[in-house]
């Protein structure tokens, strides 16, 4: 078998190099492949560290007991009578 030799075609030739002697058919099949790696990178870290999920009742229960024993403020201004403006100073 022959060992590939560089390209040693002067400048002006006529004759064309295969497209892998090119860099930018690698930078193409790059950028894709990179996406495709970190796809399978992000799934393999959520198949690995699932999110914690309460279980035990009683833990839900003392997380339910607490919410329900923090006082609802009401965040809304109070509602004010309607009042009627004409524009001649008399409210």
């Amino acid at each position: 078998m022959n060992a590939a030799k560089p390209d040693r075609r002067p400048p002006g030739s006529s004759q064309t190099l295969p497209w892998y002697r090119y860099p930018w058919p690698w930078v193409a099949i790059a950028i894709p492949a990179i996406a495709v790696a970190g796809g399978m990178f992000t799934l393999y870290l959520a198949v690995t560290n699932p999110d914690p999920v309460i279980v035990d009742d009683q833990k839900y229960q003392d997380l339910r007991r607490n919410l329900q024993a923090q006082p609802q403020v009401d965040t809304a201004p109070p509602a004010k009578a309607a009042e009627r403006h004409d524009g001649d100073g008399e409210g």
